[in-house]
């Protein structure tokens, strides 16, 4: 699948869901999601950065990356691949495969747990997010004693980029996932933006409004905005 540049991140130029399900299919690696606020992170953050970079797979989780990869290369019509819709994807195309799941609160964790065992997931392991640093070789043992061929990891930004890294090199037969906060939308703990929102590209705005204490974090998206528009990305 090509790749398209952004500010020195390669992103799979997807034309759907289903193309880049098909694509990671029997691949083993890291799977990152990319948006503006991710992309001036990267910036100011040269740690995270090289976290990103070294990342096998990038995929655009924002309409603003989507019109900018259009920007460069217009031969396609590209989609933007919302993260929570592509891990339930991933793990319904991989149904039967070993699962490990990775990240959140316990009690978060537990919910999805069940809720993901009465679809059919085959989970073989499961820990929550809140662990010490000395705790965390134990843990990528166990993902490696379990024999998941995927695990999902929801620690946010970059605490699972550094995880995920640190777990493949112990097990690099295995596609890790960083989800952020899919499991809590996953249970219905975050409610979602309505889907006409989403069609629009309206999704941050949708959260800016149920949580304002995330004023500080959209400024980013003005300065993504400028580099839109005077084509710096």
């Amino acid at each position: 699948m090509e790749k398209i540049v952004i500010r020195g991140i390669e992103v799979l130029a997807a034309e759907n869901q289903d193309a880049l399900i098909a694509y990671l299919q029997h691949r083993t690696g890291a799977l990152v999601a990319i948006n503006a606020e991710k992309v001036i992170l990267c910036d100011e953050d040269p740690v995270l950065k090289r976290l990103i970079t070294r990342a096998e797979f990038k995929y655009a989780d924002g309409i603003s990356i989507v019109k900018a990869m259009q920007q460069k290369k217009t031969q396609h019509r590209l989609a933007r691949i919302a993260g929570v819709d592509l891990w339930l994807a991933m793990l319904h195309a991989r149904k039967g495969e070993p699962v490990f799941l990775v990240g959140a609160e316990r009690d978060t964790l537990a919910k999805t747990y069940e809720k993901l065992t009465a679809c059919g997931i085959n989970i073989v392991g499961i820990q929550d997010g809140y662990f010490s640093t000395e705790e965390e070789a134990v843990i990528i043992e166990r993902i490696k004693q379990s024999g998941a061929s995927f695990v999902s990891v929801a620690m946010g930004s970059p605490k699972q980029e550094i995880f995920i890294q640190r777990a493949k090199q112990q097990h690099p037969n295995c596609l890790y996932m960083g989800v952020g906060g899919s499991y809590d939308v996953f249970i219905g703990k975050v409610k979602r933006a309505p889907q006409s929102w989403q069609e629009f590209g309206f999704e941050w705005l949708y959260r800016l409004l149920k949580q304002p204490t995330r004023w500080r974090r959209q400024l980013r998206l003005i300065k993504y905005a400028y580099y839109y528009v005077t084509k710096q990305l």
